[in-house]
């Protein structure tokens, strides 16, 4: 039997943005209000779920499945920072953001959270 999360609690804030995101991607807001990739070691609000023009739909609540790098994450709740490239890992830093995961597929390295 599979079991599915995705579309729990789900909730999106359209934003606009300077071209610099990406589908998938964990996301930031910077200076002037716009929806931009999270750099390197920075928190995240959400992931970006689509592109239209120059406008970004970013999910900030729900699950979401996004690819790790690094160290397997384990389930429960634990700090996660961007990687780069559309994914996340470890974080370690007492003010990042902590968040529950609940799935690690290690052989896909794909981590599920509860943003």
């Amino acid at each position: 039997m599979s079991i599915s999360y995705k579309g729990y609690n789900n909730n999106t804030i359209t934003f606009e943005t300077d071209g610099n995101i990406t589908v998938g991607a964990p996301v930031s807001i910077d200076n002037t209000n716009c929806a931009i990739n999270a750099s390197v070691g920075s928190d995240f609000i959400g992931v970006c779920t689509a592109i239209r023009g120059t406008w970004a739909s970013v999910q900030t609540d729900g699950y979401v499945e996004i690819p790790y790098e690094g160290m397997d994450p384990s389930t429960g709740i634990i700090k996660l920072v961007s990687a780069g490239g559309g994914k996340v890992k470890n974080g370690g830093a007492d003010d990042i953001a902590v968040y529950k995961v609940i799935k690690v597929d290690t052989e896909n390295k794909i981590v599920g959270i509860i943003l």
